[in-house]
C-alpha cells in the first residue's frame, strides 16, 4: 500500500519509506529453523535450537519448499481453536448497521520475522479484544528482507477464533523502490505441467494445516500484462480449490496491464480481480485510501451481482489514529448508513504510534478508536468532524451462542498469572492463545442514584489468567449498578445453572434479557466464599428455561457508602457435566534453546486421545509441589526460561475442560538439563590507553553459574580484586597484563590478556581522539546504501542527525580509510536508537577488523547480542590504516543497517605501542 508508513518493520530513512531487500532467491536460506546441534537426553536425541519457536515468514522459493513435517517450528504455529459461530446483538444506537462489515488490517506482531510463536515475557503486545466490531482480521506483515508471505501466528488465530472472527495471513509484494522484485511475482504465479499453481496449493496447505482462514494478497510490484493475467487466474484457482470457510482478499493496486495503479474505487480497470465473467475471483476487496467517493463502487458491485459490503473503503489510521482526516462517518451515504464496508489500516496505532507501548494509553486509545470518548456504545454525541468510534455505525456481534460458556475476562497478558484467585506465577507475560471472550459491550453501565462506577481492564487482580474487569468509583449503600456484559443467543433447560466470581461486591445478581420480554429477568443466587476474598454466586436458570437469552449482565450492590473497587473474575453459563478425560500420550521434549548455563527454554509436544481439551496446563514438580508454568490451547508448547534446580526437572500436563475444570489424569516426563560446564569468561575494559592515575573499569562477562570472579593485575592499584566489575589505576607508565578467574560448581576458568593496558605519562603528549572525524578519514567502500543522503560517509561525520543506511545486503559492511597508519584503542557504535529510531533496529551482532594495506585483515572485535543504542568496544592497541565494520545481524530481527555514528578512538600517530 503506497501510502503506508510501515514504521514498525520497514523504515530505513526517517524521511522516506525504505524496505530491506531480501536475499537473491538462489541463495535463500531454509524456510524454517534448523537445530544448531543435537544432544542426547532421556535416552532420546533433543535438538538444540538457537531460538524458541518463531512464526513463519517466507519468500516464494521457500514457500514452495515448505513442509510441515520438516519444519520444527510448525507445530507451535498451529491454532487448535475452531472458529465459533457469531450472531449480532441488538442495536445500541440507531446509527448502527447490521449489514455493513469491518475489516481490520493490523500489525499484530512487532516484527515480520523473529516473532515467538506462543508469546513471551513482554506485556506490551497488541492483544486486541474489541472483536465484536470486526468481521475479519488481516494479520498484516511483510518485509522484503525478512519474508513476504506471512501467516498469522497461532496465538492470534486462537484469540480471534474464540471470539468468532476469521483471521487471514498476508502475501505482500512490495513496490520496487522498497525492495520489491518482479521475479517474486513471476515465481508466485507460475504453473506446473499439469496446469496447477504450486504456490496457491502451498498457501492452502499452510492455511489448512495451521488452522487460519485465508490470505490477503497485496500486489504492488510492477509486472507485465501476462503476469497480471496469471495472477488473476491464480486467484480464480484459489477460489475453486480453497475450503468453503476460507477467504481471499485482494488489494486495489495492480490493474490488468500489470502496472500498479491504485484506483481508489471498484471500476472497470480492476473489477476482474473481484468478479470476472460472473465468477468470484476474490471474496473481498480492500479499496485504496485515495478514494474520493464510494457511490460508484457500490453501484459497480451491484452491477456485478456482488454484495457491496464485500468492498472495504480503506482508512489509514497508522500515523494519526483518531486524529486521521477521514472518520467512520466519511463512508456514509445519504441515508446515514455505510455505502460499503469499512477497512481500517493499522488500528494497532492504539499501541504503537498512539500508545508508544504504554499499556494504560493503549486501553484508552482502544476505547477512543473502537467505542467513543464516553466509553459507551449508546453514546452518539460526537460530531461527524470528529472520530465517532466504530461502535457508532457497526452493530456488536457475539460468539455466545451455545452452552457451556466460560470467561475469566483474561485479555492474554498481565503482570502475573493467577489460578482460581491465587497468584501462581510472578512476572509480566503475554499469551494471546488463552485470551477469553471479552464483553460484547464496552461499556454499558447503569448506576442508580449515588453510584458512579466505571469499568476498566485491570491487571491488579485476577481469578484465572492475568486480568479481570474492575468496577471502581463511589457507591451508596443499597444502591445498585448494572453492567451489561454479553449479547447472546442461547437457551437453557431447567437443570442449567450460572456462576459468577467477584470480589468487593456484597451482593451480585444475574440479569438476563429474554427474547420477546420487555423487562429483564433478574436472578438472585447463593454465595460461597473462595480464596483471597473472591466470592462465587450460583444462579438457577430454571426461570429462563426454553427461552432465548439475548443478553447477559450483572447487578452489583454494597451495604456501605464508600469508594469501591469491585472485580469481576469469572462468569460460567451451563451446568458442569462429567466428560471423558482427554488422555495425553507421547509427551516428549522436542527441542531446547540454551539461554545460559542456568536457564533453558524447552519445547514440549504431546498427543491426545479423543477430543482436544479447551486448554492444557503445564506444571513443574518442585520440592513435592506442583509449580504452575503455563497453559496453551495447542498440543505443542515452549516453556520459557526454565531455571536449573539440580540436573533434571519433572513436568506434568493436565487437560482443562470447557467448564474450566482441570482433569485429574495427565501425563508426566522428566527433562535433563545440559551438563554444567566450567564457566566461560571474557575480559573487557572501559579503556585500554590511559594516563597515570586515571581510573578505569574492568568487567568480566561470565556464565550465569559463576559464583566468584577474582582478578590479578600486577602493577595496578589494587593488584588483586574480586567481583564481576572492578576499578583500578596505575601510578607508573607501562604495559600491563590482566588475569581474571571465574569459578562455579564445576571448576574454574582463567582468562589472560597479555599486554592489554597501555599506561602513559601525563606529559607524553598523547592525544586520544575520534579518528573518524579527522579531515583525512574517508569511507568509499561498502556493501551499499539507500541513497546519497545515507552513504557510508555519514557514519563518520560525528553527527547523530545523519546516518549510513543499507537495506540491500544480508550482511552490510563498510570500510573507513584513516588516510595513514594510526594507533587505535577502541570504538563506539551509535545505532538506530541513538538517532531516535526504534531500539528494535539496533545492531545486534557485528565484527570489526583492521588492516595496514586494505587486503589483509585482523579481527579485533566480535560483539554479539547487543541491544544498546550505543555500544563501546575497547581493544588492545593496534596500528592500522583501514578499519572494517561488518554487521552480522544488522537489527534485532532484520537486515537493515542503521548506523548514526561510528567513532574510531585512538591516537593520530604511531610508535606508542611498547610490548
Amino acid at each position: 500500500m503506497k501510502r503506508k508508513m510501515w514504521k514498525s518493520v520497514f523504515y530505513c530513512s526517517t524521511a522516506m519509506l525504505a524496505l530491506s531487500i531480501g536475499a537473491n532467491l538462489t541463495f535463500m536460506p531454509n524456510a524454517y529453523a534448523e537445530p544448531s546441534e543435537t544432544r542426547r537426553g532421556n535416552d532420546k536425541a533433543i535438538p538444540i535450537f538457537d531460538n524458541v519457536p518463531e512464526s513463519t515468514a517466507l519468500f516464494p522459493e521457500t514457500l514452495v519448499n515448505w513442509r510441515f513435517e520438516s519444519d520444527p517450528d510448525a507445530p507451535f504455529n498451529v491454532s487448535k481453536v475452531p472458529l465459533v459461530k457469531r450472531v449480532h446483538g441488538e442495536k445500541m444506537n440507531p446509527n448502527q448497521s447490521i449489514d455493513a462489515k469491518v475489516l481490520s488490517i493490523a500489525i499484530v506482531n512487532q516484527h515480520t520475522k523473529g516473532t515467538p510463536s506462543q508469546g513471551g515475557t513482554d506485556k506490551a503486545i497488541y492483544n486486541f479484544t474489541n472483536w465484536q466490531y470486526i468481521d475479519t482480521l488481516v494479520a498484516w506483515a511483510g518485509s522484503s528482507g525478512e519474508g513476504i508471505i506471512v501467516p498469522p501466528s497461532g496465538d492470534v488465530t486462537d484469540s480471534a477464533h474464540r471470539n468468532g472472527v476469521p483471521v487471514v495471513g498476508t502475501v505482500f509484494f512490495p513496490p520496487e523502490a522498497y525492495g520489491g522484485k518482479r521475479e517474486w511475482v513471476e515465481q508466485f504465479v507460475q504453473k506446473d505441467q499439469q496446469g496447477n499453481f504450486p504456490m496457491a496449493d502451498k498457501l492452502l496447505e499452510m492455511s489448512t494445516t495451521y488452522g487460519f482462514d485465508g490470505w490477503f494478497i497485496n500486489q504492488e510490484t510492477n509486472v507485465d500484462a501476462q503476469t497480471a493475467s496469471n495472477m488473476k487466474e491464480l486467484l480464480s484457482y484459489l477460489q475453486t480449490h480453497k475450503p468453503q470457510n476460507q477467504q481471499i482478499i485482494w488489494y486495489d493496486s495492480m490493474v490488468a496491464n500489470g502496472s500498479v495503479n491504485w484506483q481508489g474505487a471498484l471500476n472497470s480497470k480492476n473489477q476482474d480481480y473481484f468478479q470476472n465473467e460472473g465468477k468470484r475471483v476474490s471474496d473481498k476487496m480492500f479499496i485504496d485510501f485515495r478514494w474520493q467517493e464510494l457511490k460508484s463502487s457500490r453501484e459497480k458491485a451491484i452491477q456485478l451481482k456482488r454484495d457491496p459490503y464485500d468492498l472495504f473503503a480503506g482508512i489509514d489510521v497508522q500515523a494519526n489514529g483518531i486524529n486521521s482526516s477521514r472518520k467512520p462517518s466519511s463512508i456514509l451515504g445519504e441515508n446515514g448508513q455505510p455505502l460499503i464496508s469499512l477497512g481500517l489500516y493499522c488500528p494497532d496505532w492504539t499501541l504503537r504510534d498512539g500508545g508508544k507501548y504504554d499499556i494504560d494509553r493503549y486501553w484508552e486509545n482502544e476505547k477512543l478508536l473502537w467505542i467513543n470518548p464516553q466509553g459507551d456504545p449508546r453514546a452518539v454525541q460526537s460530531p461527524n468532524n470528529q472520530w465517532q468510534g466504530v461502535s457508532r455505525y457497526y452493530v456488536e456481534k457475539t460468539p455466545v451462542t451455545s452452552l457451556p460458556f466460560l470467561t475469566n475476562f483474561n485479555v492474554g497478558n498481565g503482570d502475573a498469572f493467577y489460578k482460581n484467585g491465587t497468584k501462581v506465577k510472578e512476572g509480566t507475560f503475554n499469551n494471546r492463545s488463552v485470551q477469553d471472550v471479552m464483553p460484547t459491550y464496552r461499556w454499558v453501565i447503569d448506576n442508580e442514584t449515588g453510584n458512579q462506577l466505571e469499568a476498566s481492564i485491570s491487571y491488579k487482580d485476577a481469578f484465572n489468567g492475568g486480568s479481570s474487569i474492575q468496577l471502581s468509583g463511589p457507591m451508596t449503600a443499597g444502591q445498585q449498578t448494572f453492567i451489561k456484559l454479553y449479547a447472546s443467543k442461547i437457551q437453557a433447560d431447567a437443570s442449567e445453572v450460572a456462576t459468577s466470581v467477584t470480589k468487593g461486591a456484597d451482593e451480585t445478581s444475574l440479569v438476563l434479557e429474554i427474547e420477546g420480554n420487555d423487562k429483564p429477568l433478574i436472578i438472585n443466587g447463593t454465595q460461597q466464599p473462595l480464596e483471597n476474598g473472591w466470592v462465587q454466586t450460583t444462579y438457577s436458570l430454571k426461570s429462563a428455561q426454553d427461552q432465548t437469552i439475548t443478553a447477559i449482565g450483572l447487578n452489583v450492590k454494597n451495604t456501605q457508602t464508600k469508594f469501591t473497587s469491585i472485580y469481576l473474575g469469572r462468569l460460567l453459563m451451563g451446568k458442569e457435566e462429567t466428560k471423558p478425560d482427554s488422555g495425553i500420550t507421547n509427551l516428549t521434549f522436542a527441542g531446547k534453546t540454551i539461554v545460559d548455563d542456568l536457564t533453558e527454554s524447552i519445547r514440549m509436544s504431546w498427543d491426545v486421545t479423543g477430543e482436544d481439551a479447551a486448554l492444557y496446563r503445564i506444571y513443574r514438580k518442585v520440592d513435592g509441589q506442583l509449580q504452575f508454568e503455563g497453559e496453551t490451547s495447542n498440543t505443542s508448547y515452549t516453556l520459557l526460561n526454565q531455571k536449573r534446580i539440580g540436573n533434571t526437572a519433572n513436568y506434568q500436563i493436565f487437560p482443562v475442560d470447557d467448564y474450566g475444570l482441570e482433569e485429574q489424569r495427565g501425563a508426566e516426563a522428566v527433562y535433563t538439563f545440559e551438563a554444567l560446564k566450567k564457566p566461560e569468561i571474557t575480559i573487557n575494559a572501559s579503556k585500554t590507553l590511559i594516563s597515570v592515575g586515571e581510573k578505569i573499569t574492568l568487567s568480566a562477562d561470565v556464565s550465569k553459574s559463576t559464583n566468584t570472579v577474582s582478578w590479578e593485575v600486577l602493577g595496578a592499584i589494587p593488584q588483586v580484586s574480586e567481583g564481576k566489575e572492578i576499578t583500578l589505576f596505575f601510578d607508573k607508565p607501562g604495559v600491563y597484563t590482566v588475569k581474571a578467574t571465574a569459578t562455579n560448581a564445576s571448576g574454574e576458568t582463567e582468562s589472560v590478556k597479555e599486554n592489554y593496558l597501555h599506561v602513559y605519562d601525563q606529559n607524553a603528549g598523547i592525544k586520544i581522539e575520534n579518528l573518524s572525524i579527522l579531515p583525512e578519514t574517508t569511507a568509499t567502500q561498502g556493501s551499499g546504501y539507500t541513497n546519497d543522503r545515507e552513504s557510508y560517509r555519514f557514519a563518520l561525520d560525528g553527527n547523530l542527525n545523519t546516518k549510513w543506511c543499507d537495506n540491500s545486503s544480508d550482511r552490510p559492511w563498510m570500510i573507513a580509510d584513516l588516510g595513514a597508519v594510526k594507533t587505535i584503542s577502541g570504538f563506539e557504535l551509535f545505532n538506530a536508537g541513538a538517532g531516535g529510531e526504534s531500539s528494535d533496529w539496533n545492531t545486534r551482532d557485528y565484527d570489526i577488523s583492521v588492516s595496514l594495506d586494505g587486503n589483509n585483515w585482523t579481527d579485533v572485535v566480535q560483539h554479539r547480542g547487543n541491544t544498546a543504542d550505543s555500544s563501546k568496544d575497547a581493544i588492545s592497541l593496534v596500528e592500522a590504516r583501514y578499519v572494517k565494520l561488518s554487521l552480522e545481524k544488522a537489527e534485532q530481527n532484520g537486515k537493515t543497517a542503521r548506523i548514526y555514528d561510528w567513532q574510531i578512538i585512538g591516537v593520530n600517530q604511531t610508535g606508542i605501542i611498547n610490548p
